[in-house]
């Protein structure tokens, strides 16, 4: 191994795992630190006996070979299942199936409403043929181009709010070029030829890190769980990283995935007060998914189901038998959703009681339509620095973040969802540690540049 190396990493979720990996691959040893007591990030699976919970609904999809490579290793083949991809538009009573296509929506919501949709996209495009630039600031702005008004209303603006808990006129539409189709206008034959096909482990995505997990403690690399860094110290060549219990550890590196406000409030000395200012401005959603068990079996053909409507507080519901019956006991015949409620951290939602939980995911099961008498599981789970908050400085307060960093302090290598504050999924994450770690290394590598062509979607048939 090489000893003159001594990296430091700061979380355990898929990105923090995957420098891990990739520095033992390098023959470097990390040491890695964990504030919760799991692996997996957002991306664990929580379980309770034979119960299991995915908190925010796993695709593993990618177009980096490297990057399935990399999954292939970790779990054979008879761990993987493929999944189809449904989603759903719950809207009026009516499921619209998602991503929206121009025939659904007429035959799902009426001639009228689709005549008026039509016209109404038809003037949107109008008038951005009529633009001198067609580049669209405001989710409001980019969804109303690209929808519509009628069918943006509909469908976008209530979830929107519902979800990232902001108005939309105060939200970018960087994020919803990569995460929202356009309508589809083709056959449903045709649609159907290429759908969506993506690859799970049949435990959830937890098994794969846990799996990553026990390649590292095999290697010599043990994740040290429950150790919350209070402050990071650099003195020019080498880094001090003090843990909540007080011990404090050294390294030439430091490979960051905590959320990059509290990277630069933990900075000893503190940055200049500028770089804290912006770094204060940087913001999270959170989910809290509660996943209930229903004796009775209920006939809900999708993956995903959102609700955009002011009478669901859910913001979109999961229903766990469509990713992986291993989700719930073996030969279970009933119905086991994940219910998706999105808050900020420590606001009322948040700290509320189990029981005025319980009561806001009871008046949401009726509304959906079932019966919440025969409950026979709950389980709660809380994710605290979820989703990256896309308010209109964030792109330009990251890069003035992201620059200061790379003059002053050019060993912290900030990798992932929370350390770069950026909406990346599973691969791109992961792919931003592969980079950071192939610059330590002296390799001519940007990692910032990962996730960032406007126009990417995960979506095609499965990569084997």
């Amino acid at each position: 191994m090489n000893a003159t190396r001594n990296p430091l990493i700061i979380g355990a979720g898929p990105a923090g795992l995957t420098a891990a990996l990739e520095l033992t691959k390098r023959g470097v040893t990390p040491r890695l630190y964990e504030a919760t007591s799991h692996v997996g990030g957002l991306a664990r699976t929580p379980r309770d006996g034979d119960w299991r919970v995915d908190p925010g609904g796993h695709r593993f999809f990618t177009r980096n070979e490297q990057i399935l490579d990399l999954w292939n290793s970790l779990l054979p083949p008879e761990e993987w299942i493929s999944v189809p991809r449904r989603s759903a538009m719950l809207v009026a009573g009516r499921y619209v199936p998602y991503p929206l296509a121009g025939r659904d929506l007429v035959k799902r919501m009426g001639l009228r409403s689709g005549m008026r949709g039509a016209g109404s996209l038809a003037w949107s495009r109008f008038r951005r043929s009529m633009r001198l630039f067609d580049r669209t600031d405001t989710f409001r702005e980019w969804g109303i181009d690209e929808f519509g008004r009628h069918w943006y209303d509909l469908f976008f603006d209530g979830y929107v709010r519902k979800t990232w808990l902001a108005d939309p006129n105060h939200l970018t539409s960087d994020w919803a070029n990569q995460r929202i189709k356009p309508i589809d206008w083709r056959r449903a034959d045709v649609r159907l030829a290429d759908r969506d096909v993506f690859r799970y482990p049949r435990l959830g995505p937890g098994q794969l890190w846990e799996a990553a997990s026990a390649a590292l403690t095999g290697a010599g690399v043990t994740p040290t769980l429950n150790s919350t860094v209070v402050a990071i110290r650099p003195d020019g060549r080498h880094w001090t990283v003090e843990l909540q219990n007080g011990d404090t550890v050294a390294g030439d590196a430091v490979f960051s995935s905590m959320p990059l406000r509290l990277l630069i409030n933990s900075l000893e000395p503190e940055p200049p007060k500028y770089i804290r200012a912006i770094a204060d401005t940087l913001r999270h959603r959170s989910v809290i998914t509660v996943a209930v068990a229903l004796e009775k079996h209920y006939d809900i053909p999708f993956n995903w189901v959102y609700t955009p409507g002011r009478e669901f507080r859910v913001g979109r519901i999961q229903n766990y038998g469509r990713w992986s019956s291993a989700l719930a006991p073996q030969d279970w015949g009933g119905t086991h959703l994940g219910l998706e409620y999105f808050t900020l951290p420590n606001d009322d939602m948040w700290i509320a009681s189990e029981e005025s939980l319980g009561a806001i995911v009871e008046q949401d099961l009726r509304t959906l339509g079932v019966d919440d008498s025969a409950l026979e599981h709950v389980m709660i789970v809380r994710s605290q620095f979820a989703y990256p908050i896309y308010d209109p400085g964030r792109e330009r307060n990251v890069a003035r973040i992201r620059d200061y960093l790379k003059q002053n302090h050019p060993t912290m290598h900030p990798i992932g969802r929370n350390g770069m504050h950026r909406y990346d999924n599973q691969d791109h994450a992961m792919l931003s540690a592969m980079h950071s770690v192939a610059q330590y290394f002296g390799e001519n590598i940007d990692p910032w540049r990962v996730n960032t062509e406007l126009g990417y979607h995960e979506a095609g048939l499965l990569k084997n």
